[in-house]
C-alpha cells in the first residue's frame, strides 16, 4: 500500500518515526511524509522518503487559523495519493482526518496522547472551542477504516467514555519505542572518581558548574519542550530544596520553547530559570544518547503525557526516573523498582525523591538496572514497530472483508 506519515514537525518524524518508516518499506509499503518545512526534511528525503510540507499555524486548534495548513495537507495528499495515512499529534489527527475525508482516502490511523492543550486548559478560549472540536474529532475518528492508537490506558478510557472514539477501534501501543542498541548503559565511574577520570570516561562531558568533588556531584536532567504543563516550574522549585542540602547537585534542562503552544516558556521566564543556582539551560539537544551518558537521573514532573520518549531512553540507559503519577508515566515507572512517582504539583515529595537519589549512588544504580530490564521486556522499538505494522495489516484486512 501507499502509506503517508503526517506530523506537526519534521523533527518528530525523523527522531521518533524514522525506524517505523524504514520497517514499513522493508515490509513492502511505499512510504511518504507530510510535515512543516524544517532542517530535518532534507534528512528524511536523503533516506529516500518523498516529503511534502505544509504551512503550520501558530494558534493551536483554531480551524480558522489552520485553514492554510488544512489546504496544504489536502494538496499534499492529493499528490501522494496514499491508501493509508498515519497521523501523529492531536492537531495532525484533526487536520489529516479532514483532508483524508475530503479526498476519500480509505484508511487512517490516528495516534492520540489525549487531545492536547485546548482540552486541558481552563482558558475562556479553550472552553469556547472545546465542544465544537470534540464533535469534529468524534465524527472523524468513528468513520469506517479508522484505527486509533493510544500510548496509555488512561487516555484511551477517557476518550472512549467521552464517546470520541469507539473501544473496538482502539489499540494500545506504549510509546514510539526505544533503540536498545543506541540507548544502552554506559560504565559509570565510581562514586569517588576524580574529575580527570570523569573526563576520560566521557570526553564530550559538559563541564560541571560546581566545584564539588565528583563523588558528590549528581546531575539531574529534564528533557522536553519547555512548556508549563511539563512541570518545569515545580521541578525548579524542588531542585532549589535539593541544592540547599546537596551543593554538588545540578539540574540540566534540555529543550526549547514551542511558540505555537500557549503554555510555552517566555524569554524572561527562561532567564529566571538560568539564573537559579545550579541550573543549566542546554537548549535543543539533537543527540540524546551522549547526553544521557553524562547524567545521573532523569526527572519529568509533567501534568500529562502519552508515554514519554525521554523516559524510555533514560530507562534504556539504566538511569533512575522521577516522574508524575499519571497514566503515561505510570505504565513505565514502577514505584521503588526503577524510579519514583509523585503526585502532579507535589513539590515537597518531588524534592524528597530527588534528594534521596542524589545522595545514594547505589540506589541510582539499582533502580537504573531494573529500568533497563523493564524497557527491554516491553518498550523496544522492534516491539512497537511490529505492533504498529500489525495495526495496519488488521485495518486493511478488516475493511476489505466488509
Amino acid at each position: 500500500m501507499r502509506l503517508t506519515l503526517t506530523a506537526n514537525t519534521d523533527w518528530y518524524l525523523y527522531n521518533f518515526r524514522l525506524d517505523l518508516a524504514r520497517a514499513a518499506v522493508a515490509a513492502g509499503h511505499e512510504v511518504s511524509m507530510v510535515c512543516p518545512d524544517g532542517p530535518y526534511v532534507e534528512r528524511l528525503e536523503a533516506e529516500g522518503f518523498p516529503v511534502k510540507t505544509y504551512r503550520a499555524a501558530s494558534d493551536g486548534f483554531s480551524l480558522t487559523g489552520n485553514r492554510q495548513s488544512l489546504a496544504d495537507i489536502t494538496a499534499a495528499y492529493g499528490e501522494l495519493q496514499p491508501d493509508l495515512v498515519h497521523l501523529f499529534t492531536p492537531i495532525c489527527v484533526l487536520l489529516g482526518s479532514l483532508a483524508a475525508s475530503k479526498l476519500k482516502i480509505p484508511y487512517r490511523v490516528a495516534a492520540l496522547t489525549g487531545l492536547g492543550h485546548v482540552f486541558t486548559s481552563d482558558s475562556w478560549k479553550s472552553r469556547l472551542v472545546r465542544p465544537g472540536l470534540r464533535w469534529v474529532f468524534r465524527r472523524e475518528l468513528t468513520r469506517p477504516g479508522t484505527a486509533v492508537i493510544f500510548q496509555n490506558e488512561g487516555d484511551q478510557a477517557e476518550l472512549v467514555e467521552a464517546g470520541v472514539v469507539r473501544a473496538e477501534r482502539c489499540h494500545l501501543i506504549r510509546g514510539s519505542g526505544v533503540d536498545l542498541h543506541r540507548f544502552a548503559p554506559t560504565e559509570r565511574p565510581a562514586a569517588d572518581a576524580d574529575q580527570a577520570t570523569l573526563a576520560e570516561h566521557s570526553p564530550n562531558e559538559i563541564a560541571p558548574s560546581t566545584s564539588a568533588p565528583a563523588g558528590q556531584r549528581c546531575v539531574m536532567l529534564f528533557a522536553s519542550r519547555l512548556l508549563h504543563e511539563k512541570g518545569l516550574a515545580e521541578l525548579a522549585e524542588a531542585f532549589a530544596q535539593v541544592r540547599a542540602s546537596q551543593p554538588g547537585a545540578e539540574l540540566w534542562i534540555a529543550g526549547a520553547p514551542y511558540a505555537p503552544n500557549p503554555s510555552s516558556y517566555t524569554a524572561p521566564e527562561l532567564a529566571a530559570l538560568e539564573a537559579q543556582d545550579g541550573v543549566r539551560l542546554l537548549g535543543h539537544v539533537e543527540h540524546m544518547a551522549p547526553l544521557l551518558a553524562q547524567v545521573d537521573l532523569v526527572a519529568l514532573p509533567s501534568y500529562r503525557e502519552g508515554t514519554p520518549k525521554v523516559l524510555l531512553e533514560a530507562a534504556a540507559c539504566a538511569l533512575p526516573i522521577v516522574a508524575t503519577d499519571i497514566p503515561g508515566c505510570r505504565g513505565l515507572v514502577q514505584e521503588g523498582v526503577n524510579g519514583y512517582l509523585v503526585p502532579v504539583g507535589d513539590r515537597s515529595l518531588l524534592a524528597e525523591r530527588l534528594t534521596q537519589l542524589g545522595a545514594d549512588a547505589n540506589l541510582r544504580r539499582r533502580l537504573g538496572a531494573a529500568g533497563r530490564e523493564i524497557v527491554a521486556a516491553e518498550f523496544s522499538s522492534t516491539q512497537v514497530i511490529a505492533r504498529t505494522l500489525a495495526v495496519y495489516k488488521a485495518l486493511l484486512a478488516e475493511e476489505r472483508a466488509v
